[in-house]
This record gives C-alpha cells, sequence and structure tokens, in this order.
C-alpha cells in the first residue's frame, strides 16, 4: 500500500513537471509573440510616423505654393488697381481737357517755346517788353520808310464768369499783353502787381485797361495775345490761376472773343483796323475848370463802325478829373489805332457822380495821317479841352 502511495505521488509529481514546462512553454510563447507584435506594431507606427512626416512637408510647400500665389495675386491686383487709376486719370484730365479752350492749352508751350524761337531776333527773356515807343514816326526821318499796316484794337478784356473754388468779389492781378511783328516784345495792355490788385465784380467785371503802349501791328506772320491773370488768396500758396491763355493772330484771322478755362470764362473784345496808323491821343485843359461832382468818360472811336470799337480812354469815377499840373489829363490809355479814310471820334460824356444820367457831351472828329499831329477841341459848359492826336506809321526793327 505504501509503494502505491509512492507510485501516485511520484506520477503525481511528473504531472506537475510537465504542467511547468508546457507552462513555461506558453508562457514564452506568449512573450515571443508579444514581442513579435510589438515589433509589428512599432515598424507600423514608424511608418505612419514617416507618411505624416511626408504629408506635413507636402502641406508646409502646398502653403508655401498658397502663400506664393497670394502674394503674387496682391501685386497683380496692385498692378491693376494702378492701372485703373491711371485710366480714371487719363479719363479725368481728358474730362478737364475738354473744357478748355484751345488758347489755355497752347499758353504753356507758347511760353516754353517763346524764347529759343526768338532770342536770335533781339529778345532776350520771355518777360521783355517792346522798346517801339508811341510816335517813333511822327515826324519821320528822310530815310525812314513806315508804312500803314493792318493794325489790332483791343477794345476790353471782360471776366464773364468764374466756378468754384473762385467767389466774388475777385482781388486779380497778372498780365495782358501782345507780341507782334515788330519786334515781337511785350506790349502791356493790363499789369498789375500782387499788391496792387484790381477789385472785380459782377456788377464790375472789366479790367482797367492801360495799353498798348503803341499800336498793335498785324501781318501775314504770326503775333499772339497772351493772358497770365490770378486771383489773390491769403498768402502767395493759395493764390488760384484765373485764366492763362495765348492766342495766335496774323491778317485775315479773326480772334472768337470768348475764352473759357477750368476756373473762368474771359471775354475779349477786339477790332481788326485795315491800312491802320497809330493815334496818339493827348487831352490839355484850355480854360476854366472840371467841378468835383461830375464824372468824366473820355473815349475814342472809329466813325460808322460798331460801338464796340470804341475804346475807352479814361473814366474819372468818382475819383474827380486827373490832371497835372501844366493842365494835361493823365488817360488811362492813350494809344489806339485809327485806319486812313476812316474819321477818328474823340469824345467827352459828362454825369453826376454816383448818377447814370448824362448832362453834357462833346466831339472832336479827326481825319488820320501817316504823320504829324492834328489838333481839334472839346468843348462843355464849364471848360474847354484841347485834343492833339499824333500820328505815326510802322516799320520793321
Amino acid at each position: 500500500m505504501a509503494t502505491a502511495k509512492r507510485a501516485k505521488a511520484k506520477a503525481a509529481r511528473a504531472k506537475a513537471a510537465e504542467a511547468a514546462k508546457a507552462a513555461m512553454a506558453s508562457a514564452y510563447e506568449a512573450e515571443w509573440s508579444a514581442r513579435t507584435e510589438a515589433a509589428r506594431a512599432a515598424k507600423v507606427a514608424k511608418a505612419k510616423a514617416e507618411e505624416a512626416d511626408e504629408a506635413a512637408k507636402i502641406a508646409t510647400a502646398k502653403a508655401q505654393e498658397a502663400e506664393e500665389a497670394a502674394e503674387i495675386a496682391k501685386a497683380m491686383a496692385e498692378e491693376a488697381a494702378k492701372v485703373k487709376g491711371a485710366k480714371d486719370e487719363m479719363r479725368r484730365r481728358l474730362k478737364e481737357e475738354e473744357t478748355e479752350c484751345e488758347a489755355e492749352w497752347f499758353a504753356p508751350r507758347f511760353r516754353r517755346h517763346w524764347n529759343p524761337l526768338y532770342a536770335n531776333r533781339g529778345v532776350r527773356t520771355f518777360l521783355q517788353t517792346t522798346s517801339i515807343p508811341a510816335m517813333r514816326y511822327t515826324y519821320p526821318a528822310s530815310d525812314d520808310r513806315p508804312k500803314a499796316m493792318e493794325g489790332l484794337q483791343i477794345v476790353s478784356v471782360k471776366i464773364a464768369s468764374i466756378k468754384d473754388p473762385l467767389h466774388w468779389p475777385l482781388q486779380v492781378y497778372g498780365v495782358v499783353a501782345a507780341r507782334d511783328v515788330l519786334d515781337h516784345k511785350r506790349n502791356i495792355i493790363f499789369h498789375r502787381s500782387r499788391k496792387n490788385c484790381q477789385t472785380i465784380t459782377p456788377e464790375e467785371p472789366y479790367l482797367a485797361l492801360t495799353g498798348p503802349s503803341r499800336a498793335i501791328a498785324v501781318s501775314v506772320d504770326p503775333s499772339y495775345v497772351e493772358v497770365s491773370l490770378k486771383v489773390k488768396g491769403a498768402t502767395k500758396a493759395e493764390d488760384k490761376d484765373l485764366s492763362e491763355l495765348a492766342m495766335m493772330y496774323r491778317a485775315g484771322c479773326v480772334l472768337s472773343g470768348i475764352y473759357p478755362s477750368r476756373l473762368s470764362t474771359l471775354e475779349l473784345k477786339f477790332g481788326h483796323i485795315g491800312r491802320s496808323v497809330e493815334a496818339t491821343v493827348c487831352i490839355k485843359l484850355k480854360a476854366g475848370s472840371w467841378p468835383p461832382c461830375f464824372r468824366g468818360v473820355f473815349s475814342a472811336a472809329i466813325v460808322n463802325t460798331h460801338d464796340d470799337l470804341k475804346v475807352k480812354l479814361l473814366d474819372s469815377g468818382d475819383d474827380g478829373l486827373p490832371v497835372d499840373a501844366d493842365g494835361v489829363i493823365r488817360l488811362s490809355r492813350r494809344v489806339v489805332s485809327a485806319g486812313l479814310g476812316v474819321p477818328l471820334k474823340i469824345s467827352i460824356v459828362i454825369s453826376p457822380i454816383h448818377e447814370d444820367q448824362v448832362v453834357e457831351c462833346s466831339e472832336a472828329t479827326f481825319k488820320p495821317e501817316r504823320a504829324g499831329i492834328s489838333l481839334n477841341e472839346l468843348g462843355v459848359s464849364f471848360c474847354s479841352m484841347e485834343v492833339s492826336v499824333a500820328w505815326s506809321c510802322f516799320r520793321y526793327e
């Protein structure tokens, strides 16, 4: 019985050992399987990480491409905006130029090219004024050969209208001048400095003309009328260009008279006179005196022509008659053009100051001559005046 128990115990130990071996083999197998699976999982994870890294690189490259594309698109948009701005500016400029007259368009080009064209003709600078005086050939020398020529008479210059930002009244300064073929220099018609502006209102829209200093001759060669007027502002930097014009004229050419620009419209009245001579007018008090309560308007006109050719020589206004110590009346304008064979009439119209009622008038008529001086009289109730007209023809310098 003891032997049976020992055999049974031995068999149990053998079975236990076998079970332990089996358990150990299973443990080894499980560990190997776990290690193999872990290695496989690590390999898969590494591959996925590499894929993710590659995808990140691709995404970064695409982001850079997108950024570059955005910069290119921005640059193209900016360029398109510049092109559009340039087109808009061109359209605006063209629209502005539509409001300009040819004389305004020509003005800056005329000034820019003047000196190169005329420097070799005795004109040193663009601003140089004519060196030919009035009455140059009133008493011609025996070797002089002056002749009558077609003449241009500038009757008046009117500020017909203005545009924003200009507002009435205007403080106007600048120059209106003519340049003819006799010497190509400025023959001043109107000249005011910035310190001596003329006040222009809708009721008194005319410039106070003081010229020409000699008669303006016209030939088949081009001559010019130039206008450079400004409106005085609070400071010089705030001054505005009222009108910048240059008009070409020659024999047979009729100037239009209406000149619109971006800020104003000027109305110039011209007279074209065939076979003209220069007439220089002098009026002197001979007897009596001028009463201070009356206004006198002196004019010169070609008889049997339209009233537009009446040139105002002086409007004494409210200040009384300007008379020198020797009795000579200081006329605002004293040189006009007259046609041979057509009488020239010098007249005076008298009215009370601040009233339009004419109380008296007088006329003196002259036959234009090629040279010399003609005398006549203007007679009114309170004084008599001697009128002399000096005649002169023209000659190229």
